[in-house]
């Protein structure tokens, strides 16, 4: 190559290279306005729009890509506004001349010639439309056409168009004038979406349409001059009657979409909502909440979770979101409530994994005193010795307060913070052991979420509302055994809250589920799951209210029930995996503990393999009677006399107590013998008040008592009173126990769990 042709290439490179630095300097001096913000849209997993809100500015300005639109109307655009749009640099200088020429001869502007460039360049940045302007909207058009692509111009364009008031870009005009996507346009929609932005306030669908049809059938004959589509689709497009709509912008799920409005900062949000499971979850309670209106229920949600990723398939917030009477824009999935007995559950579950429980062992079902605490059972009877099972199943409150006792309050209440309960979190240092009663704060949302671990092997994630964003990390809440356990037990329909009105119905889904009523009956729960969705549902009044007939079982379950035959009957019938540490053995079936030598009956009860207890009953203590089992001998008076070995059940003394107050025959040991005189002597509890040889005077008439207390040794965890022969209450080594007297000579007796015992007589006089 010679020196000259080497200077024309330098010369070239010098140029080329200005330009770009001059372009540099210009795009930092003049930068491109600020690109307008968009509505905020909510979508659905299938992509159908659910909501969109309104720009900063009050717009309807809805995004969408290339790929959204028609391309008819795409066709229509690029044909009728600027058929050179893909071989220019931002400007037509053909036009450009043509367009001044016109405007000079006929003394008035008669053409812009602006491209689609020129036109998105003025949509971002208006000016009044004089030459000067003219020639910076050329100048912009460069400078976009060197910043973005055909594709994202031709994109921004159909987003920005003016379609009249507050309509801005084709998707939005598509669904207020249309009520339908951009790309389900029809040709003559499609063609009336080209011809509107040329005057968008008096070419728009809403208002007289006349000037519009005119327009239409302008621009219908010109596309068949150019062959742009085919004589019939154009023929159809003609005949094809515009009419005067504005339709409103979809408000589905609107408690949903509002909550991921305000929580997500996505202009366009793909939400986990599944429309069908959505429409049916609300169609069913809007339905039921009509039935249940003349017994003072106005309200309820409903909540699905689908457990494979923990999505959120129907979100329903209230029975009407519009109904103001009944406080619907109120979202009773967010909302705190008291949760009544669905805490249970996770109680159970917890005691599974610390060992001391298994489903068949026995807890007791009796009236007791916790601490001045004294609950009741739903329907104030009791039921003596039950199954950990039974117990769970009937919702029975005295064994799941006595096992909460047992725990520990505070390593239940670190359950319910990992589990993600806020308000108890908040609250664990008021709270006690009405707790597992419903004494406590909850949210639907995160009963359902915590119920999900049962179905995920004791994991729970978050719940996932984003589609596509499922989140991995998990908490482990309990063991795979445990919670196959409380699916297993909840899952069985003879039970105190099966629905009256699904007794005899053939069509009941296979699923564990667990009720719940609060206090005032203020709140009807029911949460069920199966292996792949967990429903929770709620129902009640906003305001607080209670009715007599909001109950778990006869009003929260059916809706319950008729959610699951709606949404999954039809499914894979396979049930929860058996763990493979979760193993069977023979237990005692009056303790549930492993049998001893005197467990005469036995069952099958479900154990955790090197988690679950070994221990042995202990419910019988054998004694040597004589022949008639008449009298016990000890070893100091046996003295060669024939006797036999008989095993008799040992009882607490509150469980002893429960079934004589109750007429129940209690199966005891004969006197011990009485011409034995030794004396078998324990220490017992140092009874300290009240004082031996004391005479005490007492009013009648008067409310005064009588204090007891005793002292035990480190070892000894219980004392058991007993005024005149006859068992009284029991307590903590220490605690102030009170009585009435009703006779002049009382004796009192202390013993502990550790066989330890003591007693003393007391003079009372009373005046």
């Amino acid at each position: 190559m010679n020196n000259k042709n080497t200077n024309i290439l330098i010369q070239y490179f010098m140029v080329l290279l200005g330009l770009i630095l001059i372009f540099i300097i210009l795009n930092f001096i003049f930068p491109l306005p600020e690109v307008k913000s968009f509505s905020k849209e909510i979508l659905a997993s299938d992509t159908s729009l659910l909501s969109a809100y309104l720009t900063e500015d009050d717009k309807w300005r809805m995004k969408a890509e290339i790929s959204d639109f028609s391309p008819d109307l795409i066709k229509s655009i690029i044909a009728k506004e600027d058929k050179y749009f893909y071989w220019h640099i931002g400007f037509n200088p053909f036009s450009i001349l043509r367009a001044l020429y016109s405007n000079i001869s006929s003394s008035k502007i008669v053409s812009g010639a602006s491209t689609i460039t020129m036109q998105l360049a003025r949509l971002w940045d208006p000016a009044e439309r004089n030459y000067y302007n003219k020639f910076l909207e050329i100048l912009r058009a460069v400078q976009i056409e060197i910043l973005y692509s055909k594709k994202e111009i031709l994109e921004m364009y159909l987003n920005y168009l003016p379609y009249g008031g507050n309509i801005e870009g084709v998707k939005a005009a598509s669904y207020i004038y249309f009520n339908r996507p951009p790309n389900k346009l029809s040709l003559s929609q499609a063609i009336v979406l080209t011809i509107i932005p040329n005057d968008p306030n008096n070419l728009r669908i809403d208002r007289d349409i006349t000037l519009l049809e005119l327009q239409r059938k302008k621009w219908i004959e010109k596309f068949g001059e150019l062959k742009l589509f085919s004589e019939q689709n154009l023929k159809d497009a003609l005949n094809e009657p515009v009419k005067s709509n504005r339709f409103e912008i979809p408000k589905l799920a609107p408690h949903f979409s509002n909550r991921l409005s305000r929580t997500y900062n996505e202009t366009i949000f793909f939400s986990t909502l599944e429309l069908d499971k959505q429409t049916i979850s609300e169609n069913l309670l809007s339905n039921y909440l009509r039935k249940t209106h003349n017994q003072d229920i106005s309200n309820g949600a409903i909540l699905i979770v689908d457990n494979i990723n923990n999505n959120v398939v129907a979100y329903c917030g209230s029975g009407n979101f519009f109904d103001a009477a009944s406080e619907g824009q109120v979202d009773g999935i967010t909302s705190l409530r008291s949760p009544g007995s669905t805490l249970k559950p996770f109680l159970y579950a917890q005691a599974f994994d610390k060992g001391f429980l298994t489903p068949q062992m026995k807890l007791l079902d009796i009236p007791m005193e916790f601490s001045g605490y004294e609950p009741e059972n739903y329907d104030k009877k009791f039921n003596g010795e039950v199954s950990a099972e039974f117990a769970l199943i009937n919702s029975l409150n005295i064994p799941a307060v006595h096992l909460l006792q047992k725990i520990n309050i505070e390593a239940f209440l670190h359950l319910l913070s990992e589990a993600g309960f806020d308000k108890i979190n908040e609250d664990k240092d008021k709270l006690g052991l009405s707790l597992i009663l419903g004494g406590c704060g909850t949210k639907l949302e995160e009963i359902v979420r915590a119920y999900t671990s049962f179905s995920n092997k004791g994991g729970m994630r978050k719940l996932n509302f984003k589609k596509d964003g499922l989140n991995k990390k998990s908490v482990k809440l309990f063991s795979e055994e445990s919670a196959y356990l409380i699916t297993k037990i909840l899952s069985k329909s003879e039970r105190p809250d099966f629905p009256s009105s699904f007794i005899g119905e053939s069509k009941l889904p296979l699923i564990a589920w667990k009720t719940g009523t609060s206090y005032g009956k203020r709140d009807a729960w029911a949460v069920g799951m199966n292996p792949r969705y967990t429903i929770g549902v709620w129902l009640g009044n906003f305001d607080g209210h209670g009715s007599p007939y909001l109950s778990g079982a006869e009003i929260a379950v059916p809706l319950l029930f008729d959610l699951f035959n709606s949404i999954d009957y039809n499914a894979n019938k396979n049930w929860y995996e058996l763990p493979q540490n979760l193993l069977e053995r023979k237990v005692c079936a009056v303790t549930g503990l492993l049998p001893s030598d005197n467990c005469s009956e036995t069952n099958y009860d479900f154990y955790i393999k090197n988690v679950s207890t070994h221990k042995k009953c202990d419910r019988y203590k054998n004694f040597m009677v004589n022949e008639k089992k008449t009298m016990v001998y000890c070893p100091d008076c046996l003295n060669n006399k024939k006797y036999q070995i008989v095993a008799y059940p040992d009882l607490d003394p509150e469980l002893k107590l429960f079934l004589v107050k109750n007429n129940l025959t209690i199966e005891e040991p004969p006197p011990h013998n009485p011409d034995c005189r030794h004396i078998i002597s324990k220490e017992g509890p140092e009874i300290i008040s009240p004082l031996p040889g004391y005479e005490y005077f007492v009013d009648r008439n008067g409310d005064q008592e009588i204090l007891l207390k005793a002292v035990s040794p480190e070892h000894v965890k219980y004392q058991f009173w007993y005024i005149n022969d006859t068992f009284y209450k029991k307590c903590e080594p220490g605690d102030n126990v009170f009585f009435f007297p009703e006779d002049e000579i009382v004796r009192i007796a202390c013993a502990d769990n550790k066989g330890g015992t003591s007693q003393l007589s007391i003079k009372v006089n009373f005046y």
